[in-house]
């Protein structure tokens, strides 16, 4: 499958789900399909989508959170999985988009390319369930049961590399503006406090 069709497939399901977008492709294609707000887009912390997300399903554990990250990124902070199985949050689902090259910076191929299994690496650092998918299809079957699976859920979709991730634009903003639109939309949507009365 193509990742649009795999992030359109998300974004029907997604619900109230809070998602955390690793940057580069996954980043751009959720912006694309959602224009969501309430979702933080990564810029320039490759690795960290995964424990960004983690934090915030422990800080909020009555919301759905999702990680939705991509190999590369997962494959720079692969010890995030240790820790996701050991924190336990059980409202954390955590999906890779593997394309099996670096398409950020040019498709360089990913290390290990067609051999690593990362839904078994899941299970065995103990994460409850994990699923490899490679068919907007079989997404579209799985999923109700997937996100009914108390988490940590890891979710593997296999898609295909494709010539240029910017393809599909970036969000229209970064930085501090992002900060504060996440922030802002947390807050509205969850009723939590996250800027305090000076405003960060």
């Amino acid at each position: 499958m193509r990742t649009a069709e795999a992030i359109q497939v998300l974004a029907r399901h997604r619900g109230e789900a809070v998602v955390v977008c690793a940057l580069g492709m996954a980043a751009n294609e959720w912006w694309a399909a959602t224009r969501a707000e309430d979702s933080f887009y990564m810029h320039g912390a490759m690795g960290f989508a995964a424990s960004f997300a983690l934090g915030l399903a422990l800080a909020v554990p009555t919301a759905p959170v999702w990680a939705l990250n991509a190999d590369g990124s997962l494959c720079m902070n692969l010890g995030c999985l240790l820790t996701e199985a050991a924190q336990g949050a059980g409202n954390l689902h955590h999906f890779v988009v593997d394309n099996g090259v670096y398409q950020t910076v040019g498709a360089v191929p990913m290390v290990n390319r067609g051999r690593a299994d990362y839904a078994a690496l899941a299970l065995a650092a103990g994460f409850r369930a994990a699923h490899t998918l490679d068919s907007a299809e079989a997404l579209e079957a799985a999923l109700p049961g997937i996100l009914a699976t108390p988490g940590p859920v890891l979710c593997v979709l296999r898609v295909e590399p494709e010539s240029s991730f910017l393809g599909t634009p970036p969000m229209t903003y970064e930085g501090p503006e992002m900060k504060y639109r996440f922030g802002r939309a947390l807050e509205a949507r969850l009723g939590v406090t996250v800027f305090g009365p000076q405003g960060y």
